[in-house]
């Protein structure tokens, strides 16, 4: 109830509380307070006693890195456990006030989630709803995009890494870690920009949203960069995110605004770049011996114009088992972090422009 109270008054001022009913004591209104309070601060667990309670907590460990496909299938398998603490509650909606777990009971899972017999009841077990996270990047090139209304998105993985070491390989100076994450559906696409105002103009930090792989890779996705494309003064941090092993880099811009597309990939190891290119429409730079089965002109030979995104993605992750969880992303499930520049500051003789726009009355 909680949960839906702050929805439902998302947009407007909230009452200091909600009703309950008409016999409410003081205790009860006390502990509905401390709810609301922690409900609307992101930091409500549901935390039932018993065997789904250890579920939940299971389930929870693997959402809050992104794969909300196997936290559901462990909250599947223990719904037969879950008994009501009273005779009026039907399920366990303590699960959707929960900032991590909430999400990943979609409608189609709460539909199963309602048909399951539980407690010990009998009666039928409905058929599991397909997962719907796609597997690999191909759907990043998805239309309509899964960002929109972006145009441009940015991502880096470190092979064999955790999550909370990203951090330390890539964090802004004085980063103090992980943020946790926001819990609700669209704030993942609103950083708000006056976190940068005190940086240097052509600085570009990115706000990450970081998780891990099913194959052991650690990975930071920015679905709203401040500019575009990599541009002149970009420095993949691949270098640097790759001290302790492999990190690649992917930077795709789809041109919806006139200019070229852009597709640029980077691959280091040990601290040292491999080899990099950046596509703007048909030309190409490089840096290194790129391999041949992700060499652009390769790649895209004989394919068409709508298809050319969607072809480069299938061959980096082919190349490295790469893959990026869709509905945790676009949910806000993952916790955040913002990294140093993706661009080195100008050297002498090298121009650089920007525009400040002012407003007043």
């Amino acid at each position: 109830m909680a949960a839906a109270h702050l929805r439902d008054n998302r947009s407007g001022v909230l009452p200091h509380r909600f009703v309950l009913g008409t016999e409410t004591d003081d205790g009860i209104t006390a502990a509905v307070d401390a709810i609301l309070a922690q409900v609307r601060g992101g930091s409500y667990r549901y935390a039932p006693d018993g065997a789904f309670g250890r579920a939940a907590a299971e389930a929870r460990e693997s959402a809050r890195w992104g794969d909300t496909d196997a936290a559901w299938r462990v909250i599947r398998a223990a719904l037969p456990s879950w008994s009501p603490p009273g005779p009026d509650l039907l399920a366990p909606l303590g699960l959707l006030a929960d900032p991590v777990l909430g999400p990943v009971v979609t409608r189609e899972r709460g539909l199963e989630l309602l048909a399951t017999p539980r407690a010990g009841q009998p009666g039928p077990v409905p058929d599991p709803v397909p997962d719907p996270d796609p597997p690999g990047l191909r759907w990043l090139a998805d239309t309509p995009r899964w960002n929109a209304p972006h145009d441009s998105y940015r991502c880096l993985w470190v092979e064999g890494a955790e999550p909370e070491a990203l951090p330390d390989l890539v964090g802004e100076d004085g980063c103090a870690g992980l943020t946790a994450p926001s819990g609700r559906r669209d704030a993942w696409f609103h950083h708000g920009h006056g976190q940068w105002d005190e940086s240097a103009p052509w600085e570009d930090r990115a706000v990450v949203s970081v998780g891990r792989t099913g194959s052991g890779w650690a990975f930071a996705c920015d679905a709203a960069p401040r500019t575009s494309a990599a541009g002149h003064f970009f420095v993949s941090p691949a270098a640097d995110a790759s001290r302790g092993g492999r990190a690649v880099v992917l930077w795709a811009h789809s041109a919806r605004d006139g200019g070229p597309a852009v597709f640029h990939l980077s691959v280091a190891e040990r601290g040292e770049e491999l080899y990099a290119y950046t596509l703007r429409g048909t030309d190409v730079e490089r840096s290194g011996p790129v391999p041949g089965t992700l060499e652009p002109e390769r790649v895209l030979r004989g394919v068409g114009e709508t298809d050319r995104e969607r072809c480069l993605l299938t061959a980096v992750q082919d190349e490295f088992g790469l893959s990026l969880p869709r509905h945790a992303l676009v949910e806000g499930i993952l916790p955040r972090l913002t990294t140093r520049s993706w661009n080195r500051a100008p050297r002498e003789g090298e121009a650089y422009a920007y525009t400040t726009i002012r407003f007043g009355r």
